[in-house]
């Protein structure tokens, strides 16, 4: 016989085709059903509240006064919650916004009484490897999850899933979905018309004679006449026994059961979509994603430790604030931008207003810290702010506003520091200025964007500039004509519209390199899907300009393209160029870094068109690597099973489309070619050219959802609704590097990955602000250094304690290799922590591939807490 454990539920969209509005107010009516139906039959429950207390958030903001009711049930095991703070995406949001998710559903779970000890995850479109490693850290050791699994992958349906680093958790995948036994009907004789089929469903690929029978669906109501039902089907069959349960005691009754270990990540489509398009859907909302996660975690959190321990407060609570309603718009449909317009709005909106409060954190506290500075030299106050945890060199971007022609930046000593103008523009300062605003006279000044050149930036902490306005810069500039951007590494040129690099240390050349390439798309915002017969145009022969510019720090060479396109499918297919696609690229070359980076910019005015460079790579390997949170992956160029899905029926193809975090590469022993991108998440390996990497830039398409499709044959997924706004069209930039890599991925090949992607910040005390604050009267040096922790380890994030007056220092192994590991040096107890910041016993002394590491630092002395 058969055990059947009935796991009662409810999946909860916070938003979709509708919006967070609707879905609270349903839930209003929903939870008061769920309650009143627990309070008045003890015998129901348990009901697992979709895995994120957020549902408890949203719950509580229209219905405090049942709050107390809530705790109740919660208490004696009837609803289960947690462990997420909500349902997040696993492939493209970040490591630390997955590590907060967990952390921050953590501390829900203990204000409001319990956690459920199972890493539930129903709905993410595909699994990250690296989800046994964050379950892990959190102890623990169980997880259900849907999407992405299927036979080819591992056999049977519950097995023991390892991450790289070697952590592991008993995994039960609901082959069918979380909603196979919704909306069961409450008469027996009825029900067992459609059970027997649902089982052995169920049981296809089981390894044990236990049985997840998941009841419930999308803000679907409580379906409490079910358990009844099935006592009634105990005593009238003795096939199976229904038992009412929860996904504890079901693992409980898996223990004993001998499972199959697998490792790495599940992206197969085979029984349930993954919908590989989500990746570059709405590719804005992928840029605000990043730029806040990166700028919050890696920018603003360290600021905020090293001003915390200097006696400033550290506003915990608002940080706080930041990392929650960015993690409300990092469920599956939320982040994937496969919604409504209206939703996809109201998701950008969320994050651009985290950016804007993080900004406005880190203005006030670089803005006090100024105030506490005793100047070294004349001047205005420039602070560099390097987050990273080691001594470096740094270029960085810096704006200024400056009254005349001559200006200088000198360092404490009084010797001047290099810059250049990147670009220049006229200012009036009355729209930037409060006291300026009310004016009768128009104050014109120079806005100057600058590349300036900073040394010895201390660890964790920050250096003093000065500007000196109407002083001679101190250095000679370099400018001249080149017609190529050269340094001791790299060479590039421009032959006949086609650009060529050259690695000096390996020899090799690459031709042809950065070709835009634009397509079709007659996809959806779940899945880019190619027309049937696509025509695609390049940027080869539509080079209208080319400017070369000599730099003090840096060579670049902007590139203009006008590319004669089709507007739209339509034209697409009758082969029709009707209108122009203008793209600008500006190549920059530092003289001192074997790296070329990228920015483009363009006037998006085609529809229903995916946007492509390809960069080759001449790798003659079946394999590259990107990275993923916390660590690097290894995936086949071509997966193989794209030579069985249509025979075997897959629900959608599983094409060479890939998650990123920000890297991808391939390279042998002798050479290779990598890529970083700021918030750019997909990648593809052209099947006609298997030594390219293609990234997708722009994606537009102007449906939710449509059926029907190539590469995503059958029903519609989501809602069959225009989404005009996902043509993105308009402005559009991004920003990315190339990195040549030679004799492998070595130290210094990651560590130039890293500045690149972590680097120093600028910030001008103009003595101008938009907001006045109180002087608080304290004194701080004009160099400062927190901590030093000088490993080949990447840094992911200082920040405060959860809990206590201390600070989390973060790392994680970049590569594929093992790595040493020191502990840092600062003033202050320092322990080894989990992701969860509870002790372990003891320091790792080394760290695997796609491993992080953790320390709490306790201050000898007790700094101030949020104030």
């Amino acid at each position: 016989m058969k055990t059947v454990h009935l796991i009662q539920h409810t999946h909860w969209d916070r938003e979709w085709y509708f919006t967070e509005n609707d879905s609270r107010t349903v839930l209003y009516y929903f939870m008061a059903d769920v309650i009143a139906r627990l309070e008045a039959d003890e015998s129901l429950g348990p009901l697992v509240l979709d895995g994120q207390t957020v549902v408890l958030e949203d719950y509580f903001q229209v219905a405090p006064d049942n709050r107390e009711r809530v705790l109740k049930l919660i208490a004696a095991g009837r609803l289960l919650i947690g462990p997420w703070y909500t349902q997040t995406d696993f492939l493209v949001v970040g490591a630390e916004s997955i590590t907060r998710n967990l952390l921050l559903g953590m501390a829900d779970c203990q204000t409001l009484g319990s956690r459920m000890p199972v890493g539930y995850v129903p709905d993410s479109f595909g699994q990250s490897a690296q989800l046994p490693m964050f379950l892990a850290q959190f102890a623990i050791d169980r997880a259900v999850i849907w999407r992405g699994w299927c036979e080819h992958d591992v056999a049977s349906s519950e097995f023991i899933w390892r991450s790289a680093d070697g952590s592991s958790v008993t995994t039960a995948v609901l082959p069918w979905g979380y909603g196979c036994a919704k909306w069961l009907p409450t008469n027996a004789e009825e029900a067992w018309r459609v059970l027997p089929g649902i089982l052995q469903k169920q049981a296809k690929f089981s390894a044990s004679a236990q049985i997840l029978l998941p009841n419930g669906n999308d803000q679907s109501p409580f379906e409490y006449g079910v358990p009844a039902m099935l006592d009634t089907l105990n005593e009238q069959q003795d096939e199976y026994r229904f038992v009412r349960s929860d996904f504890s005691r079901y693992f409980q009754a898996l223990e004993g059961e001998t499972l199959t270990e697998f490792q790495g990540e599940l992206l197969s489509p085979k029984y349930m979509r993954i919908h590989r398009g989500i990746f570059s859907t709405r590719m804005d909302i992928k840029q605000a994603n990043a730029r806040l996660e990166n700028f919050v975690s890696q920018q603003l959190e360290p600021l905020l430790s090293v001003v915390w321990r200097l006696g400033l407060p550290y506003p915990q609570t608002a940080v706080e604030n930041i990392w929650r309603e960015a993690m409300k718009s990092h469920a599956h449909d939320s982040i994937g931008g496969c919604n409504s317009d209206r939703v996809n709005a109201m998701v950008k909106a969320r994050l651009t207003s985290g950016q804007e409060s993080a900004s406005q954190l880190f203005e006030l506290n670089m803005k006090m810290l100024a105030e506490g500075i005793d100047a070294r030299q004349q001047g205005k106050k420039i602070i560099i702010f390097n987050s990273l945890p080691y001594e470096r060199d740094g270029r960085v971007a810096l704006t200024l506003y400056v009254p005349g022609t001559d200006f200088c930046i000198v360092d404490a000593s009084g010797q001047p520091c290099r810059w250049q103008i990147v670009h220049e523009e006229q200012q009036d300062m009355s729209v930037i200025v409060q006291e300026l605003s009310n004016s009768t006279t128009t104050v014109w000044y120079r806005k100057c964007t600058l590349l300036l050149e900073a040394k010895a930036l201390p660890a964790c902490g920050y250096q003093t500039l000065y500007l000196q306005e109407d002083c001679a810069a101190g250095f000679v500039a370099t400018s001249g004509e080149i017609s190529a951007l050269e340094n001791a590494w790299l060479r590039l040129t421009l032959d006949e519209g086609q650009i060529s690099l050259l690695d000096k240390r390996s020899g090799k050349r690459w031709e042809h390199i950065l070709q835009l390439v634009d397509g079709g798309d007659a996809g959806d915002n779940y899945n880019y899907s190619p027309p049937e017969e696509d025509w695609r145009v390049t940027s080869d022969g539509a080079l209208t300009s080319a400017t070369w510019q000599r730099g003090t720090l840096a060579d670049t060479l902007t590139l203009n393209w006008s590319i004669a396109a089709p507007v739209d499918q339509l034209a697409r297919q009758q082969h029709l160029c009707n209108t122009q696609l203008n793209v600008s690229m500006t190549l920059a070359l530092d003289h001192d870094c074997p790296l070329l980076d990228v920015q483009v910019s363009l006037d998006n005015t085609l529809r229903d068109h995916r946007l492509q460079v390809e960069i080759p790579t001449d790798i003659g390997e079946m394999f590259h690597f990107a990275d993923q949170p916390f660590g690097l992956i290894r995936r086949e160029n071509r997966p193989q099973t794209l030579a069985v899905w249509q025979q075997e029926q897959w629900t959608e193809a599983p094409a060479s489309l890939w998650p990123m975090q920000s890297l991808v590469m391939m390279h042998n022993q002798s050479h290779g070619m990598c890529v970083v991108t700021e918030g750019l998440r997909e990648y593809e390996i052209p099947a006609d050219k298997p030594a390219t990497l293609a990234i997708t830039l722009l994606r537009s398409v102007g449906w939710l959802g449509q059926a029907n499709m190539p590469w995503r044959p059958g029903r519609a997924s989501g809602m069959v609704l225009p989404s005009p706004d996902s043509q993105l069209t308009g402005p559009f930039h991004c920003h990315f590097a190339l990195l040549p890599l030679h004799q492998g991925p070595d130290a210094t090949f990651w560590r130039d990955v890293e500045n690149w992607r972590t680097p120093a910040l600028g910030w001008l005390d103009s003595g101008w602000s938009r907001f006045k604050t109180n002087p608080h009267g304290k004194s701080f040096p004009s160099s400062y250094s927190l901590l030093s922790w000088d490993t080949p380890l990447h840094f992911s994030t200082l920040k405060k304690a959860q809990n206590g007056d201390a600070l989390i220092l973060r790392g994680w192994n970049p590569g594929t290799s093992l790595l040493s590991s020191a502990a840092p040096v600062a003033a202050g107890d320092i322990t080894p922590v989990t992701l969860a910041e509870t002790p372990l016993c003891a320091p790792q002394k080394t760290v695997s591939a796609c491993a992080p590491v953790s320390w709490r630092i306790q201050p000898a002395k007790e700094g101030k807490s949020d104030a």
